[in-house]
């Protein structure tokens, strides 16, 4: 199986993202379902797109490059913080007590599920890239403050389709200009493109955007952030079924997904 460069990953999984929702967008068009949008509706999607479609996607790959996925992924959960405190200075947005209770304990859940089983005394001890840390705190705070400008644009122009497909062909303009430039990503080859680990990956990040932004209409951005995170133990609990005998699942895995699963029960009880 031929290996598939980061950059062409992410050309694949934009242009399903502007061919589903620019379809989805003119099929609502033509039946009357979408509203007037106005122009500082299409900026804020556009900067939505940009900040996390672009800018958080690519910083996170960087950031798994120089850190690791286990500390990358860790250090995201800060798009939690992030997110409530962005959305509170510029939407004025704050959850209630109960539901920010909730936030600790998802956000907490889901850092206990990502440790390690048991250390290996053996194991040389790396320092800590604090470049690094910079990058995968820069691509949290990139993917919290997309959110509040797709948040606000919907504020406006309440249709999560028009405001996806508006955000995703601004992120692919940016992203096939700035592969121009750099020359650093080409469509892949067709027996690529046909493998379920790149087009599936890509339907599936596709449904999940639409879903993200079917949130954002109706609740807070900090609560879909730290829901949208939940993503997480999806992973660690299919990991072990998918790559038998690479991923493993740990005491701290079972631990977290509960204190998670009551922190989400707080979030939508509150």
């Amino acid at each position: 199986m031929s290996v598939l460069s980061p950059e062409a990953g992410v050309l694949v999984s934009i242009v399903v993202n502007v061919v589903a929702f620019v379809t989805l967008s003119c099929l609502a068009a033509a039946r009357g379902l979408l509203p007037p949008i106005l122009p500082v509706s299409i900026v804020l999607f556009v900067a939505g797109g940009l900040a996390g479609t672009l800018v958080g996607r690519n910083l996170s790959y960087l950031a798994l490059n120089r850190l690791g996925a286990g500390r990358t992924v860790t250090i995201r959960l800060s798009n939690a913080l992030f997110s409530l405190m962005i959305a509170y200075a510029l939407l004025h947005e704050l959850p209630r007590a109960m539901q920010l209770v909730g936030l600790v304990a998802v956000t907490a859940g889901l850092w206990i599920s990502l440790r390690p089983a048991a250390a290996v005394p053996s194991s040389p001890t790396r320092a800590v890239d604090v470049g690094g840390v910079f990058v995968a705190l820069g691509s949290a705070a990139a993917f919290a403050l997309g959110d509040t400008a797709r948040r606000a644009g919907l504020h406006l122009t309440p249709a999560p389709v028009l405001g996806a497909a508006i955000g995703a062909t601004g992120a692919l303009a940016a992203h096939l200009t700035w592969s121009i430039f750099n020359r650093s990503a080409r469509w892949p080859a067709t027996a690529a493109l046909w493998r379920f680990d790149v087009l599936g990956s890509a339907v599936l990040n596709t449904a999940a955007i639409l879903l993200l932004y079917t949130g954002l209409q109706h609740s807070p951005v900090a609560i879909v952030s730290v829901l949208y995170n939940l993503q997480v133990l999806v992973v660690l609990a299919a990991g072990p079924l998918i790559l038998r005998g690479q991923e493993h699942v740990t005491p701290w895995l079972l631990v977290g997904a509960l204190l998670a699963l009551i922190g989400t029960g707080l979030i939508l009880l509150g």
